[in-house]
């Protein structure tokens, strides 16, 4: 059995990936997660019966060592990293932290980790916001423009990865993509919650109109992407996105066309969040030419699919916090 660790397997991305990995019937998953693990319905491997999973409670910050016991004791030839402070707004209050989460725990786990005689691959989530707004697309060798501390913070562990691939070998694969979307994902995102507040007959805020361009891309997308950066033969740095010009109120428009409702009478206009970039813009000719990848799921099937799976699990979803709920 090939035996992986996936931390932060709770998040989002991190369940996508481990529903990914567990397609092999010949790979073992570990999840790592300092928070307990979530219900199902925002974990897509619960949907297999017999897998090849299990869960492990630590925290990568405060609970450092019990995480080396761990990956000594598995000895996985993969590890992925999907760990991260991301709420960009709490960032501005909170930059300590994140900078503790994002950049010293990475730092930590990369120096451990390159010494590490089983480590195939190292496997890095990082973010298209380290390069700022941007005017072109961006390649990966792009120069880093980090406007928030969130940003900051994810640039800085960067760079230490970059410089330790360089100087010491380490096989780390660094992946950055736009904004995922899709099931599962957390309710106050812009696309579930669109369709929970309008379920609700909620007024949707838009912040600054929503004139910023967000180029939204499926999870099942970026997963793939990023096991096909994993198998490579050599670690490098790829970019996963979706060439769109639509706006943040254009995916708004298309959530409620696809529900049936006005949305100029659905949404009302706020102010712009701090950090806002105009436009998050990806160069992914690296992922295309080396790893044969492009997009498969277009925004419409996503957004009807992420709807489906609100409608599907309404009786659960709607008892359930639609605000993000900060864990210390």
């Amino acid at each position: 059995m090939r035996r992986v660790v996936v931390i932060g397997s709770n998040c989002f991305t991190g369940s996508h990936v481990v529903d990914g990995l567990l397609d092999d019937p010949a790979t073992e998953v570990v999840g790592v997660s300092r928070a307990p693990e979530y219900a199902p319905v925002f974990l897509p491997y619960k949907r297999r019966e017999r897998a090849h999973f299990r869960f492990c409670r630590i925290d990568l910050v405060r609970e450092f060592p019990r995480l080396v016991r761990l990956l000594d004791e598995v000895q996985p030839s993969v590890v992925v990293n999907v760990a991260a402070l991301s709420e960009v707004a709490l960032s501005f209050d909170r930059p300590v932290e994140y900078f503790e989460t994002n950049t010293l725990g990475v730092v930590r786990l990369c120096n451990y980790l390159r010494a590490a005689s089983w480590l195939e691959r190292y496997v890095h989530v990082s973010s298209a916001e380290i390069l700022g707004a941007c005017a072109t697309p961006m390649a990966e060798d792009a120069p880093f423009r980090p406007t928030t501390p969130y940003a900051a913070s994810k640039a800085a562990a960067d760079f230490y990865i970059e410089s330790a691939r360089r100087q010491h070998g380490f096989p780390a694969t660094i992946v950055r993509s736009t904004n995922v979307y899709g099931r599962h994902q957390q309710l106050w995102k812009i696309i579930p919650r669109t369709a929970i507040f309008l379920k609700q007959g909620r007024p949707i805020e838009l912040h600054g109109g929503g004139r910023a361009i967000k180029s939204f891309i499926h999870v099942r997308d970026v997963v793939r992407g990023l096991l096909c950066g994993a198998a490579h033969p050599e670690p490098a740095t790829y970019h996963f996105s979706v060439a769109s010009e639509a706006t943040v109120a254009d995916v708004v428009r298309m959530v409620c066309d696809a529900m049936g409702h006005d949305f100029a009478r659905a949404v009302t206009t706020v102010g712009e969040r701090p950090g806002q970039d105009a436009r998050y813009w990806l160069d992914c000719a690296k992922a295309e030419r080396e790893l044969g990848w492009t997009p498969a799921v277009g925004l419409e099937d996503g957004i009807r699919e992420t709807i489906e799976w609100i409608e599907g699990n309404w009786a659960t979803i709607r008892t359930l916090p639609h605000a993000y709920v900060h864990r210390v």
